[in-house]
């Protein structure tokens, strides 16, 4: 029964408060948020699959109007298993340069590895523009 007299209490005091009043909407166009400048590229040679857990390469770079930027790093194999993945942060990593990983011959399939990259550069707290960035490489079976 407290629970009727609870709920009718909190019904009357809603009815009690105040309503907003309307607002003249803004005259004139909105004003249209400046898409910040940014793009990237990935690039992987083509090569062999080598014996054992060997340490390969690939390059980055990254142009942008600001210094605030996150580039997350995504290599899939032929079947789209994820082999590899990293993330670089402007200003604390550099706007280009070689990132190594590493792939065992026993755990990996040869054929063709797509890099993906979705690139990120922020001004402020409210604006913000994304590129994907895609690059294709093959790393074929070691001929015996």
């Amino acid at each position: 029964m407290s629970s009727t007299l609870l709920a009718t209490a909190a019904i009357t005091a809603a009815s009690l408060l105040p309503l907003p009043l309307p607002t003249e909407p803004p005259s004139g166009p909105a004003p249209e948020a400046q898409q910040i400048q940014v793009s990237g590229t990935l690039d992987a040679a083509d090569g062999r699959l080598k014996r054992g857990c060997k340490d390969y390469h690939y390059a980055y770079s990254v142009t942008s109007d600001s210094e605030d930027w996150t580039f997350d790093i995504t290599m899939q194999d032929r079947t789209g298993k994820g082999v590899n993945a990293q993330s670089l942060i402007g200003p604390n990593d550099p706007e280009s340069g070689v990132l190594p990983f590493r792939l065992c011959r026993w755990a990996t399939k040869p054929g063709r590895f797509t890099l993906t990259g979705a690139l990120v550069a922020y001004k402020g707290t409210s604006r913000e523009t994304s590129v994907p960035v895609t690059e294709t490489f093959r790393l074929r079976k070691r001929n015996r």
